[in-house]
């Protein structure tokens, strides 16, 4: 319990040095960072709103680590949830790896998406693919 909440402090703490990072180019412009972003007004407020999203899941994180009671963490360590989490998170997978390419594919289609975003977003894609895969044929070994 404790190393989750020294990981989730550690994420809680990146958080807020990436929201600062973004107040700070939002004052002193994106420019001093020397990197030819297309649209120099964004970067702040996408640097900001990660530090945003990174605390408030870390500090929701810690606060339920540090509330939570014993019931709480004997159901958390109960098969039968375990492998409903699993499961849903499963089909949410199966989900993604079927609606992303179409997505990418309008989006590209109708020009919405530069080469750079298409082909990092398509790297990803197989990445999380080939992971999954890799996975299904080492637990597969491991029977």
């Amino acid at each position: 319990m404790h190393t989750k909440i020294k990981l989730l402090k550690l994420v809680e703490i990146t958080g807020a040095l990436l929201l600062l990072a973004g107040i700070i180019l939002g004052f002193a412009g994106a420019e001093i960072l020397h990197i030819p972003f297309i649209r120099m007004d964004i970067v702040p407020f996408a640097v900001g709103f990660c530090g945003v999203v990174l605390f408030i899941a870390a500090n929701s994180g810690i606060s339920y680590e540090k509330t939570k009671t014993k019931d709480q963490e004997i159901e958390e360590k109960d098969e039968r949830l375990l492998t409903i989490e699993r499961n849903a998170k499963s089909k949410g997978f199966d989900i993604i790896m079927i609606l992303l390419p179409f997505a990418l594919l309008s989006m590209a289609i109708f020009g919405y998406m530069n080469k750079v975003s298409f082909f990092a977003l398509a790297g990803m894609y197989f990445i999380s693919f080939g992971y999954q895969k890799y996975l299904y044929w080492k637990y597969q070994r491991e029977k």
